[in-house]
Formats: C-alpha cells, structure tokens, sequence
C-alpha cells in the first residue's frame, strides 16, 4: 500500500488518474459496439443480469437511514444504561467551626498547675497532627471522585458518538424501535464504495443498451430516445455523487431496469409487443415499490420512478421506442425478382448513388413489377409478425404519405437465422416518383427503412445487375 501511494502522489501520475474514466469509458463502449454489434448470445445476456442485480443490490444499500432519529432500540437502551455516569457518591460534610464568642473580659484566674498545662499541649499537639492527616486525605478522594466521574464522561461520550446521539440519557418519551439492517447511516467512505459501484453498474448497462436499441431504431422518434440513452451514458460519469440520495438512484434504476427488461424478456418468451413492454414495465416499477417497502421511505420517492414509467409506456404506445431485439441487415428495391434464391436485377448504382448523396433507383421497365425486400434478425425461436408500408413523396408539400400497408401470414417471421429472416413486399405499375418502405413491427415500431426513386424512361444508364439477399 506504501508504494501504491507513493506511486500515486507523483505529478505524472495524478495527470493521467484524470483520464482513467474517459479511457475506461471510450473502452466499454468500444468493446460493447464490437460484441453486441454482430451478435447477441446469451452470455451478453448474463453479464447484462449481473450489472442489473449488482445495481438492485447498490440501491437496497443506500436505501439505508434512520427511520426514527429519535427512536431507540432494545441494544441502544441496554449501552444507555451500562453507559449512563453513576452519580457520585455523596461526600460528609465537613465540620463546621465553632463560631468565634465575642471577647469577654474575665477575671484573672489563677495560674494553671503545670500537670493541667502539660495536658492541654499534648491534646492540641495531637488535635494539630489529625487535622494534617485529615487534610490530604479528604483531597485524595475527591481526586479519585474526579477520576470516576470523567471515566464515566468520556464512556458516555465514546457511546453517543457511537450510536449518533449527543446525550446517552433515555428520554421518557423514548420511542423502541425494531432493529432493521437499513436501519442505519453509512459512513462517507462506504457511500462513496456503494456509488462508484453503482456507476459502474450503470455505466455498463447504458452502454449495452445504447448500442442494441441504436441497431433496432428505425426512425427518427426511435433514434431519439437512443440519442436520450447516449446522453444519460456519458452523463453518468459526473454522477456519483448524486447517486448518494436515494430518489436519484431509485429513478435511474427504474429506467435501466424498464429498458434492461424489454430487451431480455422476447428472448425468453419469443414474443415482442406491448403486453410484453407493459410486463416490463411493470416489473420494474414493482422492483422499486419492494426497494421503498424494504426501506420504509416515504412513498414520494416513487414519484419520479412513475413519471418514467408512465413516459415509457405512452412512448412505446406512440412507436417512439425501438422493436427490440429486432435489427434489420439488408434491403433492396428491385426487379423481377426470384424467389427461390431471393435474386433480382437491382440498377447499377452511380458514384453518387454509392457514397449516399443520390437516392439508389429503379428504373421500371414495361409491366415489371417492383420489389422490396428485406431481412430482418431475431432470437432463436422468436416470433413476430412484420409489415411493410409504403410511402410516396407529394411534390406538392414536400411530405411521404402513406399509401398501402402490407403485412400477411407468411410475414411471421422467425428468429435464429445469423443472416436475418427475408421477407419482400411488390408493387404493381407503381406511378413515377419518390417513395419511402418501411420494414416494421405490425401496428408497431419502425425497425428499418429505404428511400429510393422510380422511373419511367427506360433502362438505367448504367445497366442492370443481378443481386441477392444474404
């Protein structure tokens, strides 16, 4: 430890301990966007369980305070009364003086007989010696008084600092308390622990889930609530200290672990859609109602907790949050199209086409029909019913406007395949213009989209070729 700590005063290294979160931060990130970007297997699920029970555990332990400041336990009773100063013993009091008889003139008497004077000086000798005995006597027991009473003081003292009180005298309206681990104030250091932990359990459960849900937006609404999770993740490393109040910590908890949910449950149950995000959230928020409970917090911490939830819900109701874990891999728009090997002839896309400035076209030729398609990952076993949804660009108003929605039974799709589940929708004699198709989750969020052009005036300049989905 000696040397860690002489290592970590020097000047270089106090420098580079400032970039220590930004390297760990750019590296979980990183690392996230290369594993989870190409595939979700099962352990990422279990590492993204870990961080989510680590985070419940974090937050049932900051939950921790004093129920009643002024309350006391059957323990806290039992040291008052060992530790309680004893009054001290009560001392004699000492002889008075006999009060000083005012001078009187008396007769001469006559003069003593020298046996009697004798007597009266080994008396006064004797009276003088008890008196210096007396003397140091009576101060060593007030000093060993003393010594009692300040043992007692400082005994006192060690137990209210202990327990948190200024006094360890039991008042009479004392109110007995069951004794409750949380029950309890944490030290500044062991708060520190409990929040850096929690951060980075927060930490990495936004960057995972930035990445999975940005792979399953498909629309600007859905990419704005990614955008929210990007903010929150670098957020979070200026956060720790406000980890430290518990309303703040229970509300963040309560989003990751809505949004932790909704991605883990399709892959248990194979299915997606609102009921299964509307479990999630209420899974979460039960989690929170159980933290408040355990803690005995009052019920306004669950305030914000339910804004979230509330929030969360009306979003997924408005196709704001992404079909996750879906993720599109490839589209295509087309002609004559093959299906028993997903073929078509595609036209051969200019420089500009290439490099995303130009919209790709297809240029149609006489009765062929146009084809879109697409190819869509999910879990093993996963189920979900997609649909397509066209648009056409009104030159008018500059907007797309939907024209046709397309979505049958053998649009079920089924996950497992790395490649993604293909499927394709065809339009007949589509009039000339801009066009938008939509690949989605039926009567639910967008999970991809393309824009293309038609056109009517023949072949491509450059020709056809002939393309496949994977």
């Amino acid at each position: 430890m000696d040397f860690v700590d002489k290592l970590r005063a020097k000047p270089v290294v106090q420098k580079a301990e400032k970039f220590f979160p930004a390297v760990a931060f750019l590296a979980g990130f990183s690392w996230d966007s290369i594993t989870l970007g190409q595939k979700i297997d099962q352990s990422d699920l279990a590492f993204l369980l870990a961080y989510y029970v680590g985070a419940l555990i974090l937050v049932v332990l900051l939950s921790a305070h004093l129920e009643h400041p002024e309350g006391w336990t059957k323990e806290r009773l039992q040291a008052a009364k060992t530790a309680t100063p004893r009054k001290p013993p009560v001392q004699p009091a000492a002889p008075q003086k006999p009060p000083v008889q005012p001078a009187t003139v008396k007769p001469a008497a006559k003069a003593p007989q020298p046996s009697t004077f004798a007597a009266s000086a080994k008396f006064s000798a004797v009276a003088g010696k008890m008196a210096n005995m007396a003397k140091p006597a009576t101060t060593v027991v007030a000093s060993k008084i003393k010594n009692v009473a300040d043992a007692s003081t400082a005994e006192a003292q060690k137990f209210a600092n202990k327990i948190g009180y200024e006094s360890t005298s039991v008042p009479k309206n004392a109110i007995v308390v069951h004794h409750r681990f949380l029950d309890r104030e944490w030290s500044d250091v062991w708060k520190s622990r409990f929040t850096w932990m929690m951060q980075f359990c927060f930490g990495s459960m936004y960057s995972a889930l930035v990445v999975c849900y940005f792979k399953s937006s498909g629309s600007l609404a859905s990419l704005i609530l990614v955008l929210m999770l990007a903010v929150l993740l670098v957020g979070n490393e200026f956060l720790q200290k406000k980890y430290e109040s518990f309303g703040v910590s229970l509300a963040f908890f309560c989003l990751l672990g809505t949004m932790f949910m909704n991605f883990t449950i399709p892959h248990l149950v194979h299915r997606i859609g609102f009921i299964w995000f509307f479990l999630s959230t209420l899974a979460s928020f039960g989690v929170c109602v159980g933290i408040q409970r355990l803690s005995h917090h009052k019920k306004r911490v669950l305030i914000a907790p339910a804004i979230i939830s509330t929030a969360l819900v009306v979003a997924y109701v408005m196709n704001w949050v992404p079909p996750v874990p879906l993720v599109l891999k490839q589209q295509m728009v087309c002609q004559n199209f093959d299906r028993t090997n997903y073929s078509c002839d595609v036209d051969v896309p200019t420089f500009l086409q290439t490099i995303g400035v130009k919209l790709p076209s297809v240029h149609r030729i006489d009765g062929a029909e146009v084809y879109f398609l697409s190819s869509v990952y999910a879990p093993a076993d996963l189920k979900a019913e997609l649909e397509y949804r066209w648009y056409l660009k009104d030159e008018k108003t500059g907007n797309y406007k939907l024209i046709d929605k397309v979505s049958s039974g053998r649009m079920v799709m089924r996950g497992g395949r790395e490649a993604g589940y293909r499927s394709y929708t065809k339009k007949k004699n589509p009039p000339a213009g801009r066009y938008r198709v939509e690949t989605a989750y039926k009567n639910g969020a967008v999970i991809g989209s393309q824009k293309f052009e038609i056109f009517d005036d023949g072949p491509a300049e450059k020709g056809f070729a002939r393309d496949s989905l994977q």
